[in-house]
């Protein structure tokens, strides 16, 4: 790892005790001991990346979602040609060696060789049927992330570094008079994001994250992750009061299987089929590869946005929410926009515009 201080290049046994062997002053994150890729250099470059160099406010978790892995795993298969030609040596290996033998010997040598090229046989048969998917969770779990950080940040540097705040710090604070626009969304990461830069004063919105406490005759905003749940809480949402204005500022899942390798893909196989019933009867508009995704069991954060496009996101969704109804009637007049104008405006909302690939 890299050394915070004198950017020394240090082996493990030139950092022991967290303490660089060059400068002799020391570090808050040690991958070896941490968990592989965190160390200060990185987290003091993620910061920056996230904060936009310091003209927003990110949190922890937020950083904990900028460091996972991104793009869909690679397919596993039931059986593997490698492991099926391994076998067959060995199998091959005691037969030659049973003709060696003598007595008993050659009978379980040969029954040894056997087995082994029938487990050969299978493998390879099986090296082409694609195995069950297998659940796939965040390499890190939000407490463990944040008490890693957090207490070895501060016993080091005294603070956290610049635009990064806990997440259970941020407050809301509370609206003067009645909000023109609420925002709807079940992920803490994402409204406390929001709080922190001061969105609810700014746009007179109400975050909450249960449909329940949405109030009656106010524009809604649903942001959501790409998941069945996010879909159906959209559909959930405008069938409370037909006629209200519900905006979906969601993460689709067309975007996340356009550009795979930019997103983070977290699989749940075991979802039930009752869910995947309801969501092609309540979200019609889905394409095909969209549900086939959805019913392998996959979805996408929206907390995993960079936050500089997730903020673009929520103010373009609010402003479409609060639009006066005779702008949108001129709107709906206009000729059908021209294909390169959508994905500008694409672009400027930043559902088509990622980090770089290669960034951490």
């Amino acid at each position: 790892m890299i050394c915070p201080h004198c950017q020394s290049n240090l082996l493990q046994r030139q950092r022991t005790g967290r303490t660089c062997s060059s400068c002799r002053k020391k570090f808050a994150l040690d991958p070896k001991v941490d968990g592989v890729g965190l160390h200060d250099v990185r987290i003091r470059r993620t910061t920056t990346r996230l904060t936009d160099e310091g003209r927003l406010v990110c949190t922890v978790d937020q950083v904990r979602w900028a460091l996972e892995s991104r793009g869909r795993p690679a397919q596993e298969f039931r059986g593997s040609k490698g492991g099926a030609g391994c076998l067959t040596v060995l199998g091959i290996g005691a037969l030659i060696a049973a003709m060696a033998l003598h007595g008993s010997l050659i009978v379980l040598a040969a029954l040894v060789g056997v087995t082994l090229i029938g487990f050969a046989v299978r493998a390879m048969v099986l090296s082409d049927a694609p195995a069950p998917l297998r659940q796939r969770r965040p390499m890190r779990t939000a407490g463990s992330f944040h008490g890693t950080l957090v207490t070895r940040w501060n016993a080091v540097y005294g603070s956290l570094p610049s635009g990064l705040v806990e997440d259970d710090r941020v407050r809301s604070e509370p609206l003067v008079g009645p909000p023109s626009v609420v925002l709807l969304c079940p992920d803490p990461t994402v409204t406390r994001f929001l709080q922190a830069n001061g969105f609810p004063r700014e746009h007179r919105a109400l975050l909450v994250a249960d449909l329940r406490a949405v109030p009656d005759g106010v524009p809604v905003v649903v942001l959501h992750d790409a998941s069945p749940q996010g879909c159906l809480l959209v559909a959930d949402a405008r069938a409370k009061q037909p006629g209200r204005r519900v905006v979906d500022a969601g993460l689709p899942a067309h975007a996340v299987l356009a550009a795979e390798s930019r997103f983070v893909h977290l699989c749940d196989p075991d979802r039930s089929e009752e869910l995947r019933i309801r969501l092609e009867r309540s979200v019609p508009g889905l394409s095909p590869s969209e549900l086939a995704w959805y019913a392998e069991g996959w979805w996408s954060p929206v907390a995993a946005l960079p936050p500089k496009r997730l903020l673009a996101i929520a103010v373009r969704a609010v402003e479409r929410a609060v639009e006066p109804p005779a702008r949108i009637a001129l709107v709906k007049q206009r000729a059908p926009e021209d294909p390169a104008e959508t994905r500008r405006r694409a672009l400027a909302v930043g559902f088509l515009t990622w980090p770089e690939e290669g960034t951490p």
